[in-house]
């Protein structure tokens, strides 16, 4: 029979941001899976942010706990595995993924602290952990993304702890790289210094960003659509392009379909 993973670590965190958050309301209930649809509550603006080996990751706080993509997991250790046909998403600890592809984090400006980012329901998309001894529960948040609550990760090994003083939420794994603690601001994210790897074959890359992770025959088409708004990222900026992406983009450009 399918476990729902402990919520004891996210709620220990809870207590301790409830010294940092505006607002900490009752959290839904966490002993059940909610139904598809159903209202969680509002993710806020915070300066709280969460890493993983002191590597910063996407996340948001609602009814005082932090949740993080699913998706965004690839890039930090984890391997997440997506099945169409029952909609559902698998994590599992990848401990050949030594070195991480951290996302570009920023903290809100001042001004948008504990005002709403966006509403949170359950999602429809079950997420499993360990290949299916623990059924999570999903949300739906950003389009084209599956959140989870961070203390979730615990099942798979990890650690969490809060730090007051940093305003830092730290899960720790083992296996991949430690990062020296750094803190984003509103202007300018983290940056570290990490060895280039070589991606598998078989791996599924994403571009989020215009930058030297794109392969350089791209970034002007890309540039160009973006400019015209026909591409779009999502709340973090994240572009979410493949390559198969990128050649259809690329070939349309030189054929002239996109303009000047």
């Amino acid at each position: 029979m399918k476990r729902l993973a402990s919520r004891f670590a996210a709620l220990c965190l809870a207590v301790s941001l409830c010294c940092s958050l505006l607002t900490i309301t009752a959290s839904a209930e966490l002993n059940a899976i909610q139904k598809p649809g159903e209202y969680v509550g509002q993710a806020q603006y915070t300066d709280i942010v969460t890493y993983i080996n002191h590597y910063a990751i996407p996340s948001f706080v609602v009814n005082g706990y932090p949740m993080v993509a699913v998706e965004d997991l690839n890039k930090y250790g984890f391997d997440v595995l997506w099945n169409a046909s029952n909609r559902t998403l698998r994590i599992f600890r990848n401990t050949s993924k030594i070195y991480p592809e951290p996302i570009p984090v920023l903290l809100p400006k001042d001004s948008q602290l504990g005002t709403k980012q966006f509403d949170v329901r359950a999602s429809d998309i079950k997420v499993y952990i360990n290949d299916y001894e623990y059924q999570i529960q999903g949300f739906s948040a950003v389009s084209g993304y599956t959140h989870i609550y961070v203390g979730d990760l615990t099942a798979l090994g990890a650690t969490m702890y809060y730090i007051a003083d940093n305003k830092a939420v730290n899960i720790w794994i083992n296996g991949m790289s430690i990062a020296e603690y750094q803190r984003p601001t509103s202007t300018k994210p983290t940056a570290y210094n990490i060895p280039v790897q070589q991606v598998a074959a078989s791996e599924m890359v994403y571009y989020d960003y215009i930058d030297e992770n794109m392969p350089e025959w791209a970034r002007a088409t890309v540039t160009k659509l973006v400019n015209k708004g026909y591409i779009k990222g999502d709340s973090s900026g994240r572009l979410r392009l493949t390559d198969e992406d990128l050649r259809y983009f690329v070939v349309n450009d030189r054929a002239g379909i996109y303009g000047n």
